[in-house]
């Protein structure tokens, strides 16, 4: 369980202080926390609107899962060398996806080794961030997973509020309170050579999460309708 997990001696510590600066600044919410599983490799598929996303979601995970957490960032944007890289490895094990066949590599091919190897990886289908908040289509790679790993569970993950925290564009964080909820495991089906297959299961991924997005809006609301009365 070694394989992707950052060595650097600054990883004993910094994520402790990470996590304690996220609690206390945008005070997650979360709900569904006994969806996730305590071991074995699973897939936490999250709506994309923020780089906080990966740190709310890392922070609230359970200390056993965290332990062999890996998210998924893409290439282009976060392995350029350079800090952003460092910290990403550091705070979220991060490895790297390309966003395109460019150079003739598998782009998930780390994501299928993670998989392989146990690990909680983390998934964003939308590939990109959202700069209105809502989801946008989910792309197959995902749906390629779940045909190559049948009988792993997805996570369907609807984080809320970290597009006031830090939108696209702004690097400095703002404090507001967010939501994370996790839904019930999905255990879809698609066929590792019918890639119509990993579409639709890529779909059904994405309506679990708006459904959550929904609830989570219907709760905020019935929230401020009690505190109204």
């Amino acid at each position: 369980m070694s394989l992707y997990r950052s060595r650097h001696v600054a990883a004993r510590f910094i994520p402790v202080l990470f996590r304690s600066f996220v609690r206390i600044y945008v005070r997650p919410r979360v709900e569904g926390i006994e969806h996730i599983p305590r071991e074995g490799a699973f897939i936490i598929a999250a709506n994309h609107t923020s780089h906080a996303d990966t740190a709310v979601i890392y922070t609230v995970l359970p200390r056993e899962v965290r332990s062999r957490f890996v998210a998924a960032a893409a290439q282009d944007y976060f392995f350029k060398g350079g800090a952003m890289q460092f910290l990403s490895r550091i705070l979220f094990n991060a490895i790297p996806v390309a966003r395109d066949r460019r150079g003739g590599q598998d782009p998930l091919r780390h994501a299928a080794r993670a998989l392989r190897e146990g690990y909680a990886l983390l998934l964003f289908p939308e590939g990109t961030r959202s700069t209105t908040g809502e989801i946008g289509p989910f792309r197959s790679g995902i749906g390629r997973l779940i045909a190559e790993f049948p009988g792993t569970p997805v996570i369907p993950t609807y984080v809320g509020g970290t597009l006031r925290v830090m939108p696209k564009g702004k690097i400095i964080p703002r404090p507001y309170r967010v939501t994370v909820r996790f839904g019930e495991p999905l255990y879809l089906k698609a066929h590792p050579k019918l890639r119509a297959t990993w579409q639709t299961a890529a779909d059904e991924v994405r309506e679990a999460i708006v459904q959550l997005s929904g609830m989570a809006l219907a709760h905020s609301v019935d929230a401020s309708s009690e505190q109204a009365d």
